[in-house]
């Protein structure tokens, strides 16, 4: 029996996982969740749309199907209804910002309010679902990120893991909405945390994949834009497709602008929430009655574009609609995503400039490669985010065939928008001048700590190292103060030398100088002690000694690494 006890220390010593590793099941483990809540949502909507319009086969379908007076009603009803709800959303939260999850790992803890979450979820419902000129993947990755938290608060993370864990469900959000985990997880470094990191993109892929296969088992994965395959002449079509990099970077700014100026617009009016949606969704409607196809996120408007069924003249009509559409919505104050609204803009910009080159180059360039790369140029240009459009349309569309041309494109549309308009479109979650302060060991203090008494026998201490299976476990006196560490390999060596059981443990095994810290040390002393240490934990003391719990490597990289990648 003491052979088989040993032989497990012995184990454990060697197959212990790290902090690492345990981020990383987690961030699988919520990967899953988060798929879950994004399926949830979509597949909520999609009730919704068969209860109030007797068919859910897209909203723009079901805008064609109704009469002009219901055409008309319906967003404003939904608007109305969704006012409401926001308002009550605010009053739930003390008039306080409502908890983006942008924020949240940003600016924030890393802590969304779950009721809060939940009704702006219900209002964003209201106002997708009757016709909104929104998208539905906004309020999707808000339900998915707050799996992640509520993930953090049930492990009691420190600030910087809890902020880990809620960016991880968004990536997972991202990949299940769009079927695209790659960029999924890329969408999170690149816009939000603005770091590729391996100490944040290793769990944001993880959770992201994790994602993927959980929503392949639910409900099965195909393309979200079907594309026909094509062959691009080498070098020519390249260079052709690049133009759609200027004419993306040159106007991206002025679809910024529009949004800009809409929501000023609303700010300014001090009408009630339900009035302002309401008349966002009234003027959604107003415009659904000669063009239908402004309803929804465009998803049905951006695969015709790309099979090319439509000439010129519609694709220009449509498009200076839907713009009003989309400033109308957003303006107002709706709850929801501007992601799939802004590929369909792209997607307007490839279709017209592929009915250009068509009357110079006649067949020369297939629709479907203008669409795409069009729509990964404007994307570019609107968030700042090249490497994530590039991969974004390429999962979306499964064609190779974009990706060279659209890496040049991407590049030019960034770089263009950027030096016309430093701001981006999700602009918020760049910056962190409002962000607190983190400090001092105590932001990163975790509690469940791997304790022995003084005056304990060899057994005891085998079985506090088999139950918490740490390298060290933290030694207190009888007042609970540290008094120092025992190391497993000491510990082992000396039940190898034949040590009995039910002796006390000799005093040799006290590691009296083992590094600590106080609960008031700053960040960077804590760091320069790790630099002396070993180990991935640090004991963190108050100023009688007492252990409060401890500090992590891993968790003081990710603060250092937030605060660096936005400097």
């Amino acid at each position: 029996m003491r052979s088989l006890q040993n032989q497990a220390l012995l184990l454990i010593d060697r197959l212990r996982p790290t902090e690492w590793q345990r981020t990383l099941v987690m961030a699988a483990v919520i990967g899953v969740l988060a798929s879950a809540a994004t399926i949830g949502f979509r597949e909520g909507l999609f009730l919704i749309e068969r209860l109030v319009f007797g068919r859910s086969d897209g909203l723009v379908r079901i805008a064609e199907s109704l009469s002009w007076p219901a055409r008309l009603a319906a967003p404003a009803i939904g608007g109305v209804i969704a006012g409401f709800l926001l308002a009550w959303s605010r009053r739930v939260s003390g008039q306080k910002p409502a908890g983006d999850y942008m924020e949240a790992i940003v600016l924030g803890d890393g802590d969304l309010p779950v009721r809060v979450s939940l009704i702006r979820a219900l209002s964003s419902a209201a106002s997708v679902a009757s016709g909104g000129a929104i998208g539905r993947e906004g309020p999707m990755v808000q339900l998915a990120a707050l799996c992640g938290s509520l993930v953090g608060r049930w492990r009691r993370a420190p600030v910087p893991r809890r902020r880990l864990f809620v960016a991880c469900a968004a990536a997972a959000g991202v990949a299940t909405a769009y079927n695209a985990p790659i960029a999924g997880a890329l969408f999170v470094a690149e816009i939000v945390l603005r770091s590729l990191a391996i100490e944040s993109l290793g769990p944001l892929l993880v959770s992201a994949v994790a994602a993927n296969l959980a929503s392949s088992r639910l409900v099965g994965l195909e393309a979200v834009y079907h594309t026909s395959p094509f062959v691009l002449v080498p070098g020519e079509a390249t260079l052709e497709l690049a133009l759609l990099g200027v004419v993306a970077g040159l106007t991206a700014p002025l679809y910024l602008k529009l949004l800009d100026v809409a929501h000023a617009l609303f700010r300014r009016w001090s009408a009630p929430l339900p009035v302002k949606l309401g008349l966002g969704g009234l003027i959604v409607g107003a415009i659904s009655v000669v063009a239908p196809q402004v309803w929804g996120n465009g998803y049905s408007v951006i695969q015709e574009l790309i099979h090319g069924q439509w000439v010129w003249t519609l694709v220009v009509f449509v498009l200076v609609f839907k713009l009003l559409a989309l400033a109308a919505t957003t303006g107002s104050g709706a709850v929801g995503g501007i992601f799939t609204p802004t590929l369909l803009v792209g997607a307007c910009a490839g279709s017209l400039f592929w009915a250009a080159l068509q009357a110079v180059q006649p067949g020369t360039l297939p629709a479907s490669a203008s669409v795409a790369v069009g729509m990964g140029a404007f994307l570019a240009a609107s968030t700042h985010a090249p490497l994530t459009s590039v991969l974004m349309i390429f999962e979306m569309t499964e064609n190779y065939g974009v990706v060279v041309p659209s890496m040049l494109a991407c590049v030019l549309a960034y770089f263009i928008s950027r030096a016309l308009r430093e701001r981006s479109i999700y602009a918020a979650a760049g910056t962190l001048s409002n962000a607190p302060v983190l400090t001092m060991a105590r932001d990163f203090l975790r509690t469940d700590s791997a304790t022995v008494h003084a005056l304990g026998t060899l057994e005891s201490l085998q079985s506090a190292f088999l139950r918490y299976r740490w390298q060290h476990v933290y030694v207190l006196d009888e007042a609970g103060r540290f008094t120092g560490a025992i190391s497993l390999h000491d510990l082992t060596a000396q039940l190898a030398a034949g040590a009995r059981l039910d002796s006390p443990w000799p005093a040799s095994l006290l590691r009296t100088d083992f590094h600590r810290v106080r609960d008031t040390t700053p960040a960077w002393q804590v760091m320069e002690t790790f630099a002396r240490h070993a180990g991935e934990r640090l004991p963190v003391l108050d100023e009688r000694d007492h252990l409060l719990g401890y500090i992590t490597k891993t968790d003081l990289v990710l603060m250092f690494r937030e605060r660096l990648s936005v400097s």
